[in-house]
């Protein structure tokens, strides 16, 4: 077998380093967003019930947490009842129920 990676001395080159003054983020466009990520975008402001599981947990092991829906992440939500505020990573998030009429 040939051990030579680059027959007769040949060492490709890596071209054209193009020009990232003009590059374009494709992810920070909300579109671009995933499916249930922009779908509570949408419903910031609303009464919402987030159902989640933590499964290292005795005391939360399944928890509701009842609010308004403050702010959405790609990798959290915030929610705030009356008394509080919530910071869930949706890691833990089974399901999402938006309450009352949430027509727009």
């Amino acid at each position: 077998m040939n051990n030579n990676l680059y027959n007769n001395g040949y060492i490709p080159s890596h071209g054209i380093i193009p020009n990232m003054n003009n590059y374009q983020d494709n992810y920070s466009n909300d579109y671009n967003n995933g499916y249930v990520e922009g779908y509570l975008k949408n419903n910031l402001g609303k009464r919402v019930e987030a159902h989640v599981s933590f499964s290292d947990s005795i005391e939360w092991r399944d928890s509701v947490f009842t609010g308004i829906l403050e702010d959405v992440g790609k990798d959290y939500m915030v929610i705030k009842s009356n008394q509080n505020s919530y910071i869930i990573w949706n890691i833990y998030v089974n399901y999402v129920v938006l309450l009352g009429d949430n027509n727009r």
